[in-house]
C-alpha cells in the first residue's frame, strides 16, 4: 500500500530492462505421498501434488535465477520464490496409486508439468519495491504455514502408528480431519497468491474468503483479505479483517501497519498512530511505519 499523504508515486520512472528473447522452460517436478488410513484419495492426491508441485518451483528457480542474472538484476533468493510461485503455470498433472502390503492406504505418486516464461520475469522486476516486499512477505508465511501443516501431519502418522485403542485412533481421526481442513485452506491461499500475484484482486478476495470457510483461524487469508477490501476502498471491511488478523497473529508488524492505514482513510488518526507504534516495536527499523507516525502526529496537532 502506499504512503500515509503521499500525492505522488514515488521518484522516478519504472526501471526498463533491456530486451530479452521470450522464453518458456517447462518444469517436470515428481513426488509421493503415503496416505494414512483416515485421509481420503484426494486429499492424498492433493497432498502428492504440492509436493510434486514444489520440486517443478525448485527446478523453476534455478531457471529465474539464471535468467535475472543474465538481465544484470540483483534479486534475492525469497523474490526468486515468491516470483516462481506466482509466475509457475500447471499444464498437466498425472498420479499412480500404489496399494501398501497392509491393504489401508496407498503410495500416491504425483507428477506435475509447469511452465515458466521468461517475459514473466520482467514484470516482476518492474514492479515498485514496495509491492514486491509485500508478495514476498506474504509468500514466506505461507510457506512457513505450510511447513508447520506438514510437521502436524507426520506427528499424526506417528501418533498412529503407535495407538493401540480404538478410542486413541478415533482421536487421532478427528485430528486429521481438522488438520485436512487446514491444508485445504492453505490451498486456497496458495491459489490467492497466485491471483494476488496476477493483481486480480477479485479472485484473490474470493479465494482468501474460501480460505477462510475452511479454517477460520486462518490469519494470513484475513491479512490478505483486509489488503484487498483496502484497495477495493473498503476501509471499514479492510478494518474488521486487520483486526482479526491481529488477534490471531499478534507478531506481524504488517497486519498493524496495514490497520494504520485503514484507520487513516477512516480519520482516526490517534487509532493510526498507536497502530504505527506498535508496528515500530515489532520492527524498528520499518521507515513507512515511522514516516507515517509522524504525520499522524502532525495532524493531531503535535
Amino acid at each position: 500500500m502506499k504512503k500515509f499523504l503521499t500525492a505522488v508515486l514515488a521518484a522516478g520512472s519504472l526501471f526498463l530492462m533491456p530486451e530479452v528473447n521470450a522464453e518458456i522452460k517447462t518444469c517436470t517436478g515428481t513426488d509421493e505421498y503415503i496416505m494414512s488410513e483416515f485421509e481420503t484419495i484426494d486429499i492424498a492426491k492433493q497432498r502428492a501434488k504440492q509436493k510434486a508441485e514444489r520440486v517443478a518451483q525448485e527446478q523453476a528457480g534455478v531457471f529465474v535465477e539464471s535468467n535475472t542474472e543474465v538481465i544484470n538484476m540483483m534479486v534475492t533468493k525469497d523474490e526468486v520464490r515468491t516470483m516462481t510461485c506466482g509466475i509457475l503455470k500447471i499444464v498437466d498433472v498425472q498420479y499412480q496409486l500404489t496399494p501398501l502390503e497392509d491393504g489401508k492406504s496407498l503410495v500416491v505418486k504425483a507428477t506435475v508439468k509447469a511452465d515458466v516464461d521468461t517475459d514473466e520475469i520482467n514484470g516482476w522486476l518492474n514492479r515498485p519495491p514496495q509491492e514486491r516486499s509485500e508478495l514476498v512477505d506474504k509468500n514466506l508465511e505461507l510457506q512457513k504455514a505450510i511447513e508447520e501443516q506438514d510437521k502436524q501431519i507426520a506427528e499424526l502418522k506417528s501418533k498412529l502408528a503407535a495407538a493401540e485403542s480404538k478410542q486413541d485412533k478415533e482421536k487421532i481421526s478427528a485430528q486429521f480431519n481438522s488438520e485436512d481442513k487446514n491444508f485445504l485452506s492453505n490451498q486456497k491461499l496458495e491459489e490467492a497468491m497466485k491471483f494476488y500475484y496476477a493483481r486480480d484482486f477479485n479472485g484473490t478476495f474470493s479465494l482468501c474468503t474460501q480460505a477462510i470457510e475452511l479454517n477460520p483461524s486462518n490469519a494470513i487469508a484475513y491479512s490478505i483479505r483486509g489488503v484487498i477490501f483496502y484497495y477495493q476502498k473498503d476501509f471499514n471491511g479492510a478494518l474488521s479483517d486487520f483486526n482479526r488478523a491481529i488477534q490471531l497473529n499478534s507478531s506481524d508488524y504488517k497486519n498493524f501497519y496495514n490497520r494504520g492505514l485503514a484507520y487513516i482513510k477512516l480519520n482516526n488518526y490517534r487509532a493510526a498512530a498507536e497502530d504505527f507504534d506498535a508496528a515500530l516495536k515489532l520492527n524498528p527499523n520499518d521507515s513507512d511505519s515511522r514516516y507515517n507516525r509522524d504525520l499522524c502526529r502532525r495532524a493531531m496537532g503535535y
